[in-house]
């Protein structure tokens, strides 16, 4: 049909893709399918074709038609960082966020791709939200879709896609919770611009009400941890349940947050932006995706991974590349003959420099002597202490999420220490005990205790002893 149009939104993870195909005509989008395909091993790069081959097949038995496709990454695949933007142009902003995404990230530059989030101006400063996702995680995105035969029109942030959904819909400050069943993500965003996103693992082991509580409190910690200086509650939370809760989360949710917040289901804000659902379907898997494909590969305020804003290298013409490439030619075949020219007339120095260097032997041997004493010397005044590799390899183990933490951290001159800390249960701790026995810098790691913290509190106190062995 004239006019009509069709995409394919698909949130990847782990575990699998949720996948909404729409079809738009007169800017009217509605939800035609949807499903959900879990991966038969994890995604890595020597599997790429054969996911890319079980997604194929589970689109064209579930009847999706399409093959233009606009994919969302998980959070956790994604480093960010708040910057402000100078007032600048297309290109001259580019290069200054280049520079500013370098120093950001800790990982090598060349490792990763960046992008920005958020509206810019040429007359006044503005925030952005600055993105960087590991270029190896994209290649693979990429190379899964080639071999599912799709048209990728972009490369962006799940959850950010969903934020889009109630920029124009929420009030200034809002707050977005997409669930799924190992994991949530939550974000913030001040005037329809993210200004924070966060990927928390989610243990699954009780009820659901368990899970919701276990939601509940984490929402309150993150909200604590990225709120605006004048933000009081109630504060608005736009929920996407993609967990399988039997009921409704936005309304579970409000009864476990309390006035403190809240909390309506994300169908009611991609209804508002002109999504048009089929009757009695709010499936939330369903609507999450479908925010990702409204987004279309074009909405340009979101980060892009396929097609970056930040680190684009532009190429000269062919003919501007042919005449330079005969201008090096010329000046390379001047220097060859300048360099025979001069061959024959210094052949007599170097024999007459290779003589004094054999005079010289004995002072070259003394100074040697000397830099060996130097460099000794300079062990002593380290700049790279070892009670920071230490430090490092404790980290490693300790997760993201606010689920432990330690509190103190004892290391003595011949390696052994301690370290002591609190969690919220002990499943969190005896992860992270696994992980410091797993690290090969460490050995005869022992769990000295874990109790409960005190009589009203839920958190349990540790202590873990071990010997640093040093990184290898």
């Amino acid at each position: 049909m004239v006019g009509t149009r069709h995409i394919l939104g698909l949130m990847m993870d782990d575990a699998g893709v949720v996948a909404t195909e729409l079809r738009i005509r007169s800017g009217q989008a509605e939800i035609r399918r949807t499903g959900e395909l879990l991966w038969e091993q994890e995604l890595s790069g020597d599997n790429t074709a054969a996911l890319g081959q079980q997604l194929r097949h589970f689109l064209r038995d579930q009847g999706f038609s399409t093959k233009r496709a606009v994919i969302g990454l998980a959070a956790k695949w994604v480093l960010t960082k708040e910057v402000d933007a100078p007032p600048a142009g297309a290109d001259a902003l580019a290069g200054m966020l280049s520079i500013q995404a370098e120093r950001a990230f800790s990982l090598n530059a060349d490792e990763l791709i960046f992008d920005y989030c958020g509206k810019v101006s040429t007359a006044e400063k503005s925030q952005v939200l600055l993105l960087a996702a590991r270029r190896q995680i994209v290649k693979q995105i990429k190379d899964l879709a080639g071999a599912a035969g799709l048209h990728v029109q972009s490369i962006t942030v799940s959850a950010l896609a969903c934020s889009r959904a109630s920029s124009e819909t929420g009030p200034a400050n809002h707050y977005g919770l997409y669930a799924r069943p190992t994991y949530c993500e939550f974000w913030r965003q001040a005037g329809g611009i993210p200004r924070f996103i966060k990927h928390v693992s989610m243990a699954r082991d009780g009820t659901s009400a368990d899970y919701v509580d276990l939601l509940g409190s984490t929402v309150e910690r993150l909200i604590l941890l990225s709120s605006g200086p004048n933000e009081a509650p109630p504060y608005q939370i736009t929920a996407y349940d993609g967990c399988g809760q039997p009921d409704e989360l936005a309304e579970r949710l409000n009864e476990r947050l309390g006035p403190q917040a809240t909390v309506r289901e994300g169908h009611t804000a991609v209804q508002a932006k002109g999504l048009l659902l089929p009757k009695g379907s709010h499936e939330a898997h369903a609507i999450a995706a479908a925010a990702l494909a409204m987004t279309g590969g074009i909405d340009r305020t979101l980060p892009d991974f396929l097609n970056p804003r930040i680190g684009v290298k532009k190429h000269a013409g062919h003919k501007r590349a042919i005449g330079w490439a005969a201008f090096v030619a010329a000046a390379c075949l001047v220097a060859i003959g300048a360099l025979l020219f001069d061959w024959q007339r210094d052949k007599s120095d170097i024999a007459t420099y290779s003589q004094q260097l054999k005079q010289m032997g004995g002072d070259i041997a003394a100074a040697r002597e000397v830099v060996d004493r130097v460099s000794y010397a300079g062990s002593w005044a380290s700049r790279e202490p070892r009670f920071l590799d230490c430090l490092h390899e404790l980290t490693l183990a300790f997760p993201e999420e606010p689920r432990i933490w330690a509190t103190s951290l004892a290391l003595n001159e011949n390696g052994t220490g301690s370290v002591v800390g609190k969690a919220i249960s002990e499943a969190s701790f005896y992860e992270v005990l696994d992980k410091i026995k797993g690290n090969k810098a460490f050995s005869d790691v022992k769990m000295i205790h874990i109790r409960d913290a005190g009589r009203d509190s839920r958190e349990k106190e540790f202590a873990i002893s071990f010997r640093f062995q040093g990184v290898k």
